[in-house]
């Protein structure tokens, strides 16, 4: 098989871009709490001499901004936008393909005809996102993504007409349990994990976030801080568990986690900045991109 012609990155930057305009429903947090947040750029400055231009003797006392990934702006008073007070998620975490035309004999067998594709699943990273997806329970979606698709041209033609989520494969982590790869021939969420070699059919990524919101059980919280928190905390708990694996990635987020906790405990929104970065932590260490789903 053949990897694709394009990297992850030049895929999923076009992909999360559009699959947030196309869906009313689905913000980005840079979006939802943009107009609340005061910082609009934070520079990091290495030689203590700027600050005495401005009358300091050393670095003024504050919260090392150039170690987070923060918003654009931050918690912003005064604003009349108002936060949509989410409380369900979704996480994505995208994939570059493999692609081919000649089907393995067992993939074959269960339905999948050619041309195809593929993606493998790192095992550690597997079990970590099905751990949070059970600790999220109805709070989450927690799905791959991959094209439909392997050439420039083709990505390029989508990133352009805005077709990118239609022309891809989002299975969810928790039909992947246990399997290696994940073949594919169609957009939407058909196709076969291996090596058990097992047809999965899901309802399309929209089909399945417009169900979160009409089964929504989950008790309404009109703060956004407090949904923050609630889902910082069970991604804690998830990377908690004693059943996971003990892998780098893991402990650089309990590590990571404990020198954030000081540089916002003295902040006004200090425990809902704290949340906000924990959330991200996990996003960057376990490679998947948040949205957070407005229920109306």
């Amino acid at each position: 098989m053949k990897r694709a012609e394009f990297e992850e990155r030049e895929y999923e930057t076009p992909l999360y871009n559009q699959l947030a305009r196309g869906n009313p429903n689905v913000w980005s947090p840079g979006q939802v709490f943009e107009a609340h947040i005061g910082i609009d750029y934070a520079l990091l400055l290495d030689d203590p001499w700027i600050f005495g231009v401005h009358g300091y003797r050393g670095y003024p006392p504050g919260v090392v901004l150039a170690r987070y990934k923060w918003p654009v702006r931050w918690f912003r008073r005064g604003t009349p936008r108002k936060l949509p007070t989410f409380r369900l998620n979704l996480f994505i975490q995208a994939k570059r393909p493999e692609w081919g035309r000649r089907v393995p004999v067992r993939i074959r067998s269960a339905g999948l005809s050619p041309p195809f594709w593929r993606f493998s699943i790192d095992a550690d990273q597997q079990r970590s996102l099905e751990t949070v997806a059970s600790k999220l329970g109805r709070r989450a979606l927690v799905v791959y993504a991959a094209p439909v698709f392997h050439e420039h041209r083709a990505l390029f033609l989508h990133t352009r007409k805005e077709t990118i989520t239609g022309a891809s494969t989002f299975p969810s982590v928790t039909s992947l349990t246990d399997h290696e790869s994940w073949y594919y021939n169609a957009p939407g969420a058909k196709g076969v994990a291996n090596p058990e070699v097992r047809v999965v059919d899901e309802p399309s990524l929209e089909d399945r976030i417009r169900a979160l919101l009409e089964a929504d059980t989950v008790a309404a919280d009109d703060s956004w801080r407090g949904n923050l928190d609630v889902t910082a905390a069970a991604i804690h708990d998830a990377l908690a568990d004693e059943r996971l694996p003990e892998t780098a990635r893991r402990a650089e987020y309990f590590n990571l986690l404990r020198e954030l906790r000081p540089d916002t405990e003295a902040l006004e929104e200090g425990p809902a900045i704290s949340a906000f970065l924990a959330i991200m932590l996990f996003c960057n260490l376990f490679l998947v991109q948040w949205y957070v789903v407005e229920v109306a």
